[in-house]
């Protein structure tokens, strides 16, 4: 059970640490608008605390009811607006913002990546493992996220050598991932 989705930036920010949670990722914007650039601060700012309050989600609607915002940002403010549904538990709105997201923006992974998480919240973890896929084929900053999200679907599922093979991917691109390596070694610990 996930106790919380904890979201990660570009810049990955690990947030809380337990036992089971599908890290997201919020999007930068780029652009001049400051209801966007705050809807993104409120995301980042759900990351650390793994909640956040309705009233977040005001400068993203306002940022999005301009007409100021470039595409990428665009889609950008969908993601993080999407985010803060998922930290107030409303999965369909989140699912929404993120599939408008897709079709502003569709090669970004960390819309796949949010998607994924809604689907592991729902406990469709079939459904999840498809969308980190598509994630990895996607713009990424943290793949690493992606691997470590689809190794903890599989792990739920009991597919103890694709959870492993996952966490080992996100190993290899941050070594020092202390939450990777937890995952790993329980993982192993469980194939034998």
């Amino acid at each position: 059970m996930i106790g919380h989705v904890v979201v990660c930036s570009v810049v990955l920010t690990t947030g809380l640490l337990l036992p089971l949670r599908a890290d997201a990722q919020a999007l930068r914007i780029f652009g001049p608008d400051p209801d966007a650039r705050e809807c993104f601060h409120s995301a980042r700012t759900a990351v650390d605390f793994g909640k956040t309050s309705r009233s977040a989600l005001t400068s993203c609607n306002d940022a999005l009811k301009g007409g100021n915002l470039k595409i990428k940002d665009r889609a950008a403010t969908h993601v993080n607006r999407g985010i803060l549904s998922m930290a107030l538990s409303e999965y369909e709105e989140a699912l929404q913002d993120f599939d408008v997201a897709m079709d502003l923006h569709p090669g970004h992974g960390a819309i796949y990546v949010n998607r994924g998480n809604v689907f592991f919240i729902r406990d469709a973890y079939d459904d999840a493992i498809a969308e980190y896929t598509k994630a990895l084929g996607a713009e990424m900053n943290e793949y690493q996220v992606a691997y470590l999200n689809r190794g903890m679907a599989h792990e739920t599922l009991r597919h103890w050598d694709a959870a492993a093979a996952d966490y080992r991917r996100a190993l290899t691109l941050d070594p020092e991932w202390g939450l990777a390596i937890s995952k790993l070694a329980r993982v192993l610990g469980k194939r034998n």
